[in-house]
């Protein structure tokens, strides 16, 4: 299959990397540097997963990548792995790699992809989930693959044939994939670790390990992941709450070492995705009627942090 991926970053390379085991695989990216390297070079992956990988770097060669789509012409499937607030300008860009029958896919953390995509492509051809997998950026083409796991997919309004298609396309590849009745539940599922997490490391400067160790971000976590909670299940998802707390916990003690993804685009002054994270609760509890003061504060705060050095 001819399959084609918007974003060649962390986890974008990841997958775009692993699917040329099986299929012609065409990448768009917007930056020249990973274009040039991976031309060059490949995409280069430190194969590091704890326990599978061997530490060795592993390359794999797209049939072609470019800043241009027009280059490419229609795939089969379109893989997304644009940040949130590019992303439905990538997608109107991508409109000569789309057909009425390319699958449009995301794998993004966070609520308020879909939504994006929507704006530019018919809901019948998108196909929503996320992903286990884990990935740092080593440099322009270059990632190690740090954590493995399931890819978990659905649809909201696309036929599930749209993601069985896709599915069987993943496994060819080696990828381990669950199609999911209510994909919506292991999306917010990823989402509460997110909003337990990101915010309050992001404000504070502090590793993931903050979240156990300090016993005023441990509360504070769990004000708003219980609010997340009653905003998910109004939503249709179903959820046991003690465990879903307790697994932001753990996720966090697990990841002790690790910066948050939105505390590194702080320390890198970027705009962070705050919007799809506690954001995406305060959006969706007004959409079921809830109130969301914790998370509605602390977006804000969040957005006033990054204002600082974005100047907006």
């Amino acid at each position: 299959m001819r399959i084609g991926f918007l974003g060649c970053g962390a986890i974008g390379s990841i997958y775009s990397g692993y699917m040329t085991k099986a299929h012609e695989v065409c990448i768009v990216d917007t930056y020249a540097p990973v274009v040039e390297e991976v031309r060059a070079n490949g995409i280069r992956i430190d194969e590091c997963v704890p326990g599978v990988g061997n530490g060795e770097t592993s390359c794999y060669r797209p049939a072609i990548i470019t800043t241009d789509p027009k280059e490419i012409g229609r795939v089969d499937i379109l893989i997304v792995f644009v940040r949130y607030m590019f992303l439905e300008a990538a997608v109107r860009n991508a409109l000569p790699m789309i057909g009425p029958d390319t699958i449009v896919m995301t794998l993004q953390n966070g609520i308020g992809n879909y939504d994006e995509i929507a704006k530019v492509i018919p809901e019948e051809q998108i196909v929503i989930g996320n992903t286990s997998h884990g990935s740092t950026g080593m440099g322009p083409g270059h990632v190690k693959h740090t954590g493995m796991g399931k890819t978990f997919i659905g649809t909201l309004k696309a036929p599930m044939e749209k993601a069985e298609k896709a599915a069987a396309a993943l496994r060819e590849a080696g990828f381990e994939v669950d199609v999911m009745d209510n994909v919506m539940n292991v999306i917010w599922h990823k989402v509460l670790i997110n909003v337990g997490i990101n915010a309050i490391t992001a404000l504070l400067e502090q590793q993931n390990a903050f979240i156990n160790d300090n016993q005023y971000a441990h509360e504070a976590a769990r004000l708003m992941v219980e609010e997340a909670l009653d905003v998910a299940i109004a939503s249709g998802c179903q959820f046991d709450r003690a465990a879903e707390l307790e697994n932001v916990y753990k996720t966090a003690l697990a990841t002790g070492t690790n910066k948050s993804s939105s505390l590194q685009d702080i320390l890198n002054h970027k705009e962070t995705e705050i919007r799809i994270i506690n954001g995406a609760v305060s959006k969706t509890g007004r959409e079921v009627g809830i109130a969301t003061p914790y998370n509605d504060f602390i977006c804000q705060l969040v957005l006033a942090k990054q204002s600082v050095y974005l100047g907006r």
